[in-house]
């Protein structure tokens, strides 16, 4: 069974991050996106203009059909192996679906599209000074990951993976610059399990906070990948739901109670209170204008006093 959604975005990333939220898509699932149209910039900011619409879409099993495993109760109760089996269901899929070995480079076709990627990314490791690096990738119909191992990778990861996630991009378009859609997946180590990890935690431990104080939360800006990360992990906890907000590198995810509004929350209370009254307080002491004394000839407002 294959699902489907549609999704837009004043860009292709955001678009995606839309139609993928819709389509409840997990981190684990092979997800297909297809460009209907590219955004288009208003004339002269005012006329015209239109977002971004992708379709997302991954396969999934069908479920069973209720009507068929309506059968006899008696031999439901007598067989009791079946109920383990059934059970045991989310552990057989995940078996029937094994991860593909990852295997050098050396033996990936050049004219593929993860050998054109493989040959940008050896071009940049080069001019970043990344010198013996082990570059693996596991193929797959439609995509694949690269693998890198070595020393000195770090400035690859850069800042919270910032760096990493702009090569990966860049190393997309090289792999589909035969036109398509094939999914490059970057990764260096297990840095984006470790990652993936640490952003669950912090999704649940937010998503706990929400549903303690009822109030909704903004999580710092991240990349369209971690986004999804939180959205995932937000789908799992039940009386709290997520939606992204702001633009290019100021978008991030808000989680909010179920039923309530993707609104940023208000400042925070302490902040309001000490600026309550305009002015913030000054360490400094005001001084004096220097003046000169007054002369005999000055008259007072109410005229010049004189002794009788």
């Amino acid at each position: 069974m294959i699902k489907e959604a549609i999704g837009f975005g004043a860009t292709v990333d955001e678009a995606k991050e839309d139609a993928i939220l819709k389509l409840g898509a997990k981190i684990e699932e092979d997800v297909q996106i297809e460009i209907i149209s590219l955004p288009k910039k208003k004339v002269l900011g005012i006329f015209g203009g239109a977002r971004a619409e992708v379709k997302a879409y991954v396969e999934r099993p069908d479920k069973p059909n209720k009507k068929h495993n309506k059968p006899a109760k008696k031999a439901e109760a007598q067989a009791k192996p079946d109920k383990k089996e059934k059970a045991e269901k989310p552990e057989v899929k995940k078996a029937s679906q094994p991860q593909i070995e990852a295997v050098d480079q050396s033996l990936i076709d050049a004219a593929s599209p993860t050998g054109k990627a493989i040959a940008y990314l050896n071009a940049i490791l080069k001019n970043l000074g990344c010198e013996n690096v082990e570059v693996k990738a596991a193929v797959r119909d439609n995509g694949a990951t690269i693998i890198l191992e070595g020393e000195g990778l770090g400035v690859v990861i850069g800042h919270r993976g910032e760096t990493l996630d702009a090569l990966q991009h860049l190393v997309s378009l090289a792999a589909n610059n035969s036109g398509g859609y094939f999914k490059v997946t970057l990764n260096i180590g297990d840095y984006r399990e470790k990652r993936e990890q640490t952003l669950i935690a912090l999704a649940t431990r937010v998503a706990e906070q929400v549903k303690r104080n009822s109030r909704n939360r903004a999580l710092e800006p991240m990349s369209a990948y971690e986004r999804r990360i939180i959205h995932t992990a937000v789908q799992e906890i039940e009386g709290v739901s997520s939606a992204s907000t702001g633009e290019g590198k100021n978008r991030r995810v808000i989680i909010f109670p179920e039923g309530g509004t993707p609104t940023m929350p208000r400042r925070d209370d302490n902040r309001r209170r000490n600026n309550r009254g305009g002015r913030k307080p000054s360490n400094t002491v005001a001084s004096t204008p220097n003046r000169e004394p007054k002369r005999d000839t000055d008259i007072p407002l109410y005229g010049k006093i004189t002794k009788e």
